[in-house]
């Protein structure tokens, strides 16, 4: 497979599928093939993001045009595909997913097995102290093959391949390592366990049409003309990330993926196949709690009271249907809320004194009815930062 730190870029201007098996295929050309990750009869699981029960014109899940593409060219290697994931929702209900996103009628129509990790059963998998549950058809299959999507995410940063794999975790476990991991620094380090446990991967990107903004489910669509593919998802997150306008080691999984060994983010050891499209005055998300982090607990708790960014809802866009009270991991969405004169029910409403700020809310949001709310020290402050 030679060497390990390689980037392979193709250009994809839209989601038809001839142009995107031709993209994909160059990627994998230039990374010496699929069939050199693939014995014959390899059982490959491919994982895609399916945040949402959305459609795919609203580009918060993984294309099936990319789907059908990677199908094709596993099975023209000799492996056997499926095709799995764990949504950010709580819902049980996979199908639901898999119809909406499309999937359904791609894994249909080519006879491939759509795996419901809610169901599967799990392993217990030990990190740094930690233990993890991932699911069995991940660690049973031969290959895994990463299919994430280039958004990115109010908490986080950005997600891409190294985030994708926090859905390998089945159901609820998902909000107790919110719960476990409140600040963002410590949320990151959770995820990058995850992705460690599940290496190796292959990861193939889907960079035709990105998001922006408040990812990774209230952003705006970002046309970026792209498939990117690669063995080190910390060198392709630390690519990507550098040709949307942002240092690479300001993305906390980037650079604790780094320092931890697991791949490469310096720039010049990363070895690039084709030409990566210019791409200017890309939005990033504000920057949340991450400077308080680098503030002295005790000051820091004082600030707090004046300094804050916090998630919040509006009335008008809300239509009470609980998924931000069932995503919450710790309940400061459990209070009644207030009826308003134009509602027919109860609008939610934050304690804020349980809530971590881990933005739950705002990625399962189907209205995208939740927005960050700020104080106006911390609008002061973020005017004259050096945040993008």
């Amino acid at each position: 497979m030679g060497e390990k730190s390689q980037v392979a870029v193709a250009e994809c201007q839209s989601y038809s599928l001839d142009e995107v098996l031709k993209a994909t295929q160059t990627c994998m050309d230039f990374l010496g093939g699929l069939a050199s990750y693939i014995n014959p009869g390899d059982t490959v699981l491919l994982k895609p993001n399916l945040l949402q029960a959305k459609p795919p014109e609203e580009y918060i899940t993984t294309h099936p045009a990319l789907v059908e593409s990677v199908i094709n060219l596993v099975r023209d290697a000799g492996g056997i595909p499926h095709v799995g994931d764990s949504p950010g929702a709580f819902d049980r209900n996979m199908e639901k997913y898999w119809n909406i996103t499309g999937l359904t009628e791609v894994c249909g129509r080519l006879d491939v097995e759509l795996v419901n990790f809610e169901t599967a059963g799990s392993y217990q998998k030990t990190r740094n102290g930690h233990d993890y549950h991932i699911a069995k058809p991940v660690l049973d299959a031969d290959l895994v093959i990463n299919l994430p999507k280039i958004k990115t995410h109010s908490l986080t940063t950005f997600t891409c391949t190294i985030k994708n794999l926090y859905g390998t975790v089945p159901g609820f476990t998902k909000v107790e390592y919110h719960k476990q991991a409140p600040q963002p620094s410590q949320f990151a380090e959770r995820v990058v366990d995850i992705f460690a446990v599940n290496q190796p991967c292959l990861h193939i990107v889907d960079g035709v049409i990105g998001m922006e903004g408040s990812g990774p489910s209230s952003g705006d669509p970002r046309k970026l003309g792209m498939i990117l593919a690669g063995e080190d998802g910390v060198a392709l997150d630390s690519f990507i990330t550098h040709i949307l306008g942002r240092n690479p080691l300001e993305v906390p999984t980037n650079r604790i993926a780094y320092e931890q060994g697991l791949g490469q983010a310096d720039l010049g050891k990363i070895k690039v196949w084709g030409n990566a499209p210019v791409i200017d005055n890309f939005k990033w998300p504000p920057k949340l709690s991450s400077t308080l982090e680098m503030i002295p607990g005790p000051l820091a708790r004082g600030l707090m009271k004046f300094w804050w960014t916090r998630p919040a809802i509006y009335p008008d866009k809300c239509n009470q249907c609980k998924r931000c009270q069932e995503s919450c991991p710790t309940g400061a969405l459990k209070r009644p809320g207030t009826l308003t004169e134009d509602q027919k029910a109860y609008i939610p409403e934050f304690d804020y004194d349980y809530c971590i700020n881990c933005l739950c809310c705002m990625e399962m949001c189907p209205q995208k009815a939740v927005y960050h709310d700020q104080s106006l020290i911390y609008r002061l402050i973020s005017r004259f930062s050096n945040s993008p």
